[in-house]
């Protein structure tokens, strides 16, 4: 039996369009990252958005008000734009693919969208760049006899393979040559060819599921309070073909009895068997046949429990299930509406992680709403869509290099920097130096000091007042808010940024070097500050011999190598934490110029010094 799923291409929701949804009429494109942060007022639209994917994927009806009540009689469009795309798919019991039938739209991605007509049935159309020569324009709707006669037509009946239609239509399509043109339309996938095309493309997308933050507490409440039931929901779809093959052997044995029980009846009533037809009313429904919950040992079922409780236990399920083989061949797109309710707000930069974690270690995709500055403090530039009111319609924007949508959401939301006003010039700090992250403080101030005691010219960054040093490196609305405010200042910052092999700091670097304040900013020459960490020091501290490069990532690699050992061993964080807190202290001078001969840190180290004096 041939599989009805395809595990190894999960595809990835990367734009979702509306028109005419709810306050959404004219035609609106909010692009979607692995993590999509929706950011706003209350009542402009985020929960919206997240209703309308549940509408798309889980084949929920609209109803009259989910249309725009200013334009109750038109359709409305639900669209939704993916890539990831499978390499091949099945069409007419031929292998084929999405690219070479023309069915990808201009950016090469797959592009659905959901029809609601005010009147009469949803339809499914693709939306593709699609052939637009006359009468080769309609080939997907062409059966085997229609396509044979065009090949023949064109002489071309010696070249393909007149039982396989794919095959014909590419045939026909590269006839065209460098005449073949292209126009963006929408092809109905309800009606391309005898079989249809959606139901071959349907089970490539993403399970999607969508925890509302007003959801109510009740017994039945399969959705949310309880995240099990979604791991119930998930097993069962993974096992959909198997129970879809025991429902039509359980239907096919009852109706054996049923035509025996009718044909017995007949003669005793031949009218009354007449009128009697073996039918099944509905389609076994699998999720409520298993109960499955986690209750204390007080009784209290989950539902029943505060809401603050029943959402530190939906992240845990999130972080289980980036472990779990259950979701391991499933892409799962996860819509959370304000996660930070009832949650401590210590616990909130743990939920972004955890949010985070899950994009990166399973290729999940997760959909957040909220609106609280906490929260959105904690989330990385490029998730955010600020979703504005603009006269009465909602106004998406993105883009994390832009900076005025970015004040929007600091100022909206109450994002405030960090930093007391004590870093003022008037309180005699004469330099702030701006690096990544904590280890990185560790690492300078460490190397500061042994330099300062063979050459005391240079500043010991311990001990001094007139420098301040802080993590600045991240790319969190946060950062971004601390970044602006240093700004204000008016102090001279010296930027430390490191590398990672990808020069992703380039252009920032540029952009400090060219204010004409005072403040400059680097790039490490090697990969990050542990490079710079002579192998005399690793062997000192983990008993392991290593050979330390300019590229390498020594944390990784360190880590990697004590749990080949020991699958206990210390963690990649764990070492590098290490490294730059106890391994730079024991660093000496001429171990960091035989890491560093081109004297790179002690050159950092010099003209922070001038700076100072």
């Amino acid at each position: 039996m041939q599989s009805t799923k395809y595990w190894g291409d999960l595809m990835k929701l990367r734009e979702i369009v509306l028109k005419n949804f709810r306050g959404y009429y004219r035609e609106t494109r909010i692009p979607m990252d692995d993590l999509t942060a929706l950011i706003g007022k209350n009542d402009v639209g985020k929960s919206t958005i997240l209703e309308a994917l549940d509408i798309f994927f889980n084949q929920i009806k609209i109803d009259i008000g989910d249309r725009n009540v200013l334009h109750i009689d038109e359709e409305t469009v639900i669209g939704c734009i993916f890539d990831d795309l499978p390499a091949s798919i099945v069409l007419e019991n031929v292998t084929t693919s999405l690219e070479r039938e023309y069915l990808l739209n201009d950016n090469g991605r797959l592009e659905i969208w959901k029809k609601y007509p005010a009147n009469g049935k949803q339809t499914i159309w693709i939306r593709a760049k699609h052939p637009s020569n006359e009468s080769f324009d309609d080939l997907l709707l062409k059966k085997n006899a229609e396509l044979k006669a065009k090949i023949r037509s064109a002489g071309l009946e010696e070249q393909v393979n007149l039982t396989i239609n794919s095959e014909m239509r590419c045939a026909l399509w590269a006839s065209l040559g460098t005449s073949i043109t292209f126009e963006t339309k929408l092809i109905n996938a309800d009606q391309v060819d005898e079989k249809k095309l959606w139901p071959k493309i349907e089970p490539f997308l993403p399970a999607y599921r969508l925890f509302k933050a007003d959801r109510p507490s009740t017994d039945e409440d399969q959705e949310a309070q309880d995240p099990m039931q979604h791991a119930v929901k998930t097993a069962i779809e993974e096992q959909s073909e198997e129970l879809t093959r025991i429902a039509e052997e359980v239907q096919r044995k009852v109706s054996e009895v049923a035509s025996n029980t009718i044909e017995k009846l007949r003669e005793f009533d031949s009218d009354l068997a007449a009128m009697l037809t073996p039918t099944f009313k509905k389609a076994p429904m699998w999720e409520k046949a298993f109960s499955f919950s986690l209750t204390g040992d007080n009784a209290i079922p989950l539902n029943k429990r505060g809401s603050g409780i029943r959402r530190l236990v939906l992240f845990s399920f999130f972080r289980a299930t980036t472990e779990s083989s259950l979701f391991e061949q499933k892409n799962i797109l996860y819509a959370v509406e304000e996660p930070e309710t009832s949650q401590h707000p210590d616990a909130q930069k743990m939920i972004v992680n955890t949010f985070r974690e899950m994009t990166e270690k399973n290729g999940c995709q997760v959909i957040i709403t909220t609106h609280v500055p906490g929260l959105a403090g904690q989330l990385p530039l490029k998730s955010l869509r600020y979703i504005t009111n603009s006269e009465g319609y909602p106004e998406v924007a993105y883009g994390d290099h832009d900076e005025e949508m970015l004040k929007r959401i600091a100022d909206t939301l109450g994002v405030f920097p960090d930093f007391a006003p004590a870093l003022a010039p008037h309180h005699g700090v004469k330099l702030i130096i701006c690096v990544e992250g904590p280890n990185d403080i560790a690492f300078i101030s460490a190397i500061s000091k042994i330099a300062h005691q063979a050459d005391n010219r240079i500043v010991d960054l311990n001990v001094t007042q007139d420098i301040v040093i802080i993590p600045l490196g991240g790319s969190v609305l946060k950062d971004w808010v601390n970044h602006n405010y240093l700004q204000k200042l008016g102090t001279p910052e010296f930027h430390i940024y490191d590398s990672d092999n990808t020069n992703a700091h380039a252009s920032e670097c540029d952009r400090i070097n060219r204010r004409g304040d005072g403040s400059s900013a680097r790039m490490t020459q090697k990969r990050e500050m542990e490079n710079y960490i002579h192998s005399q020091v690793v062997q000192e501290l983990f008993n392991i011999q290593i050979e330390i490069d300019d590229t390498m990532d020594v944390s990784t690699e360190i880590s990697n190598i004590i749990r080949a050992a020991n699958p206990e061993g210390f963690s990649p964080q764990t070492v590098k934490k290490k490294l730059n807190k106890i391994g730079a202290a024991k660093m000496t001078l001429e171990l960091l110029q035989s890491r560093d001969p081109q004297g790179e840190v002690l050159g950092w180290l010099r003209q922070i010094s001038e700076i100072v004096q």
